[in-house]
């Protein structure tokens, strides 16, 4: 394992792109979209074809504002090349994980050798939140991948030495315009990292007042090639529900349940993402304690190292001061983190073997999950079981109406076939979806579907993942 641990090492780039292609593609047309987000993002990217509006993103017929609009612009035209299903959803977010590692790689080779490089890049690649959420169709990773370039080309503009800071310059901010066009304003945390440097190691960290405004300037601008449009289209909403809704309520209040309310809920959830960490950075975060012990009499001479920590604490920082908690918001501190922690055991004795154990067994894990266990999950999925029943009833004019049971996945199964809008709705407003002549579609939770009508009904059974719930549906198909 060794030997071919140093061959590796010696083309780090090539291997990283074949290795975080092969896993993070494998299986990703096995699994249907179940999450909810993944279906959003699907379901809105393909209406940003049938509709031809590039500038704001629709879902089920009406405005989404949820996120700005590069992944939809991604993932449509993904669509173009592979057609509308899992697998060209699915795509851009496993092409910027596998780029994402390349970047750590790229980076890892100029300031050490390709043993770091390829370290940095496995540890990545592999850690278990991004081994899962670097397939699934959401922002996240476009996100990230942009957060890592300009973490980076941070990193190369403020060193007072550096011949190319010019080149960098550009890099750094037109990264952090399509960082914010990923995934909002959390993109321009590394500039925080930047101003962290300045003010603490001021002769280390070269950020000139003038050109720093004159680049943010230059950020803004770009920006504003799409969000204008976006806002005068949207008669300022985007705006105001993007940012107020989706960043500011986020910020300042639970929502969907993830996080506890009130003060002594805000503080019991303070050190949540620390112990998540060592859950979602497995199986390396076991090594990082014993590596900031090693490290930490060196830090007043190792400014990488120190800046790399710092960005990441930026990261769970902030995210420990936002109300609502979901694990994957520290994801963008953990491309600074492998880079840092291949740089302190790189030197290690037994480092390849440690090393090699780790990223065989988590790839085996993957290969598992998305090989074995998805095609076994797949008949027992709600939606999947609801939609292989009726689709051969299914034409484009049929009305669909779902009732009790309303997950967005639903949308993007219809919608593949239907050209109405999907009704979704609560029990209540069943009876009046059966006024509509036919052909329809109606889905009922059973226990309902009895009190509304005396016909017979399709009967559906599965589990809705969302909810890690068992359901008994009812289909009436006119």
């Amino acid at each position: 394992m060794s030997a071919l641990f140093e061959k590796l090492a010696a083309a780090p780039q090539r291997a990283i792109l074949i290795f975080g292609l092969a896993l993070m593609l494998s299986g990703n047309w096995l699994l249907p979209l179940t999450d909810r987000d993944e279906t959003r993002f699907a379901e809105a990217s393909r209406e940003m074809l049938q509709r031809g509006d590039y500038v704001v993103p629709w879902f089920n017929g009406a405005w989404r504002f949820d996120k700005p609009i590069l992944i939809y612009w991604c993932q449509s035209a993904s669509y173009r090349v592979f057609g509308e299903n899992e697998f060209a959803a699915r795509l851009p977010s496993a092409l910027f994980t596998t780029l994402t590692a390349w970047l750590l790689v790229r980076w890892g080779w100029k300031i050490a050798d390709g043993k770091t490089a390829l370290i940095a890049g496995g540890i990545f690649l592999l850690g278990l939140h991004v081994a899962i959420i670097g397939r699934v169709a959401t922002a996240d990773m476009a996100m990230i991948f942009f957060c890592t370039l300009a973490l980076w080309s941070g990193w190369e503009l403020t060193r007072p030495e550096n011949s190319s800071r010019k080149i960098w310059w550009w890099i750094f901010y037109v990264t952090l315009a399509l960082g914010f066009l990923a995934k909002g304003p959390v993109a321009w945390l590394p500039f925080g990292g930047l101003i962290l440097g300045r003010a603490f190691r001021k002769y280390s960290f070269r950020l000139p007042l003038v050109e720093t405004l004159v680049g943010l300037c230059v950020a803004a601008a770009l920006t504003a090639l799409w969000g204008i449009p976006a806002l005068d289209q949207t008669h300022g909403q985007f705006f105001a529900v993007g940012m107020g809704e989706h960043v500011f309520r986020r910020s300042t209040g639970v929502i969907d349940g993830h996080g506890f309310a009130g003060a002594l809920g805000f503080i019991a959830t303070l050190p949540l993402y620390f112990l998540t960490f060592f859950v979602s950075f497995f199986p390396w975060s076991t090594k990082v304690p014993g590596a900031l012990k090693k490290w930490w009499p060196a830090r007043g001479r190792d400014e990488l190292g120190w800046y790399l920590l710092v960005q990441a604490a930026i990261v769970f920082a902030v995210f420990s001061c936002v109300r609502t908690k979901l694990p994957h918001y520290t994801m963008p501190a953990f491309a600074c983190l492998a880079l840092w922690l291949a740089r302190e055991i790189a030197d290690e004795q037994n480092a390849a073997a440690w090393f090699s154990k780790r990223l065989l067994g988590m790839t085996i894990f993957v290969a598992v999950l998305t090989l074995i266990v998805f095609p076994l999950a797949k008949p027992f999925l709600l939606t999947e079981n609801l939609w292989r029943t009726v689709q051969p009833q299914v034409r484009p004019e049929t009305k669909v109406g779902c009732f009790g049971y309303t997950e967005p996945s639903l949308v993007w199964k219809f919608r593949s076939v239907v050209t109405n809008t999907v009704t979704l709705g609560p029990v209540e407003a069943a009876q009046n979806f059966l006024t509509n002549a036919p052909p329809f579609v109606l889905v009922l939770p059973a226990k309902d579907f009895t009190k509304l009508s005396q016909a017979n009904g399709i009967q559906i059974h599965g589990l809705d993942v969302v909810k890690f719930k068992n359901w008994d549906l009812t289909v009436l198909v006119r």
